[in-house]
């Protein structure tokens, strides 16, 4: 079963049902059993649904994904400018 950390690590995937059946009944093991980390994917389920409601009708500002996606190729996490 997973720890704590690696769960964290895999809360996204396991969200977004990107996780490979094996990983996901161990995630979801360790949240049945830790209460630390289950509060933490309700708050990040929560979350999501929060977003996707509020966001549904939001249309995406100009260049915004592109100055995401820089900010993972550059590994740093300092605001990119726009």
């Amino acid at each position: 079963m997973p720890d704590c950390n690696e769960t964290l690590r895999e809360l996204q995937l396991f969200l977004d049902g990107e996780l490979p059946a094996d990983e996901h009944e161990h995630v979801l093991g360790h949240l049945n059993e830790c209460l630390e980390c289950f509060h933490a994917f309700d708050f990040q389920a929560e979350l999501k649904q929060v977003i996707a409601k509020k966001c549904r009708t939001e249309v995406m500002p100009d260049g915004l994904l592109e100055r995401i996606q820089r900010c993972f190729e550059t590994g740093d996490d300092t605001p990119v400018e726009a």
